[in-house]
């Protein structure tokens, strides 16, 4: 940035500026720790070779059928690394692929057994922690509705980003 746009800013927007940078490093921290937190639990529960991404991709596939365009249109998995985990978590027998009989360019992702069986250690250390949330880490039901609120109104921003070419 140019030393005359650096001068022409106000204190506000130099406010803003830096809390929306802090939040930017918070929230890929915080992305980073979920994946290694669910790899810990994994590991101590005997599953040692399922890295934090590929868990978490088990666990959102759930219980029945599921598109693999709905998980990357949901935005937590990227197109190549989601293949790549698609293909390594089918290899190692968590899940199967199939197309669907009704549109053949669609891939459906069904758990197995040993991918259902992850997918209740994922669900269980989830609502172990959501319980432990207030008493350990005084984090309140009303302090993650803003903060949901707030990661929706980010998500839709940053969508519209691209949409709207803004």
């Amino acid at each position: 940035m140019s030393m005359y746009a650096e001068a022409s800013k106000t204190d506000g927007e130099e406010v803003v500026e830096q809390s929306f940078l802090k939040a930017l490093s918070l929230l890929e921290q915080a992305h980073r720790r979920l994946h290694d937190v669910v790899k810990d639990n994994l590991e101590r529960s005997g599953e040692r070779y399922l890295t934090g991404v590929q868990a978490l991709l088990i666990y959102e596939i759930g219980d029945s059928e599921t598109p693999a365009s709905t998980l990357r249109a949901r935005g937590a998995f990227a197109g190549t690394s989601m293949s790549y985990n698609v293909k390594k978590l089918q290899e190692a027998g968590y899940l199967v692929q199939s197309r669907s009989d009704d549109d053949r360019r669609t891939v459906l992702l069904k758990l197995t057994e040993s991918g259902k069986a992850v997918r209740g250690k994922v669900a269980d250390l989830f609502e172990r922690q959501s319980v432990a949330l207030e008493p350990t880490a005084s984090v309140r039901h009303d302090d993650l509705q803003t903060l949901n609120k707030t990661l929706s109104r980010l998500e839709r921003f940053w969508s519209d980003q691209i949409r709207y070419r803004l």
